[in-house]
Order: C-alpha cells, then structure tokens, then sequence
C-alpha cells in the first residue's frame, strides 16, 4: 500500500469517526428534545388541572354569591311592597282625614 492509499485510508475513516459522532450528537439532541417535550407537556397539563380547578371554585363561589344576593333582592322586594303597602294605607287615612276635616266647598265668589 502506498503513502497515497494510507492516507486516503486514513482520511476515510476519520470523516467515517466523524459521521459517527457527528450522528451520536444529533441522536442524543433528538433524545433530550424529546424528553424536554414530555416534561414540559407533563408541566402544562398540571398547570391545566390546576387552572381548571381554580375556575371551578371561582365558579362555584360566584354562583353561591348569585344565591344569596338572589335572596337578599327578594328580602328587599318583599320589605319594599310592606312599605308601599303602609303608604297607600296611610294615603288613603290621610285623604279620609282631610275629607272629614275639610271646610264645605261653597260658591266660588
């Protein structure tokens, strides 16, 4: 073998070396994307639940405050038709007071 086929040979299976590492780079790359991947899609799919509960209480306790201003609405409604009620017995007291109590409507002079 000559000076030439030993270095050629030599030349040959050093970019062969470097195709090899060069290779395991990129598989070992393609591992931790891979990997990193899974990892974050496990994060996010507990920051999911944990957003999804959160908005589950908040709801929860939105309606639950729905309820009871529900309830308090109907109190004062309830409390505000009394309250005209004592007003239109009061009115109509009043008017029979001032029909009683009023002079005779006499002739216009």
């Amino acid at each position: 073998m000559t000076e030439f086929e030993t270095a050629s040979l030599a030349i040959a299976a050093a970019n062969a070396a470097a195709a090899v590492v060069a290779a395991c780079g990129i598989w070992y790359g393609i591992r931790a994307m891979v990997s990193a991947n899974k990892d974050r899609a496990a994060i996010l799919d507990q920051q999911r639940r944990a957003d999804e509960r959160r908005h589950e209480e908040t709801m929860a306790a939105f309606a639950q405050q729905h309820r009871a201003d529900e309830r308090r609405h109907e109190e004062n409604m309830a409390a505000l038709k009394a309250l005209i009620g004592g007003l239109e017995r009061q009115t109509a007291s009043l008017e029979t007071v001032i029909e009683r109590t009023a002079p005779a409507a006499g002739p216009a002079a």
